[in-house]
């Protein structure tokens, strides 16, 4: 094997495995992005329903 082709044998390699790292990091930062999305929902859920609850405690305390 001559330099030339070994050369371009590590290069090929080395492009390889970035991609790889590459495609590791979008998949990654994906699921991170996906996981902040489902937390802010969950957020905006519950103090909806905290806001709920209140208003109902108040309109029971109301009533009674």
């Amino acid at each position: 094997m001559n330099s030339r082709k070994l050369i371009s044998a590590i290069i090929a390699a080395a492009v390889a495995i970035a991609l790889v790292v590459l495609l590791v990091k979008i998949v990654s930062g994906a699921f991170s992005l996906l996981s902040g999305a489902v937390n802010a929902v969950l957020g905006i859920v519950v103090v909806v329903a905290l806001v709920i609850i209140v208003v109902w405690m108040f309109a029971y305390a109301r009533r009674h």
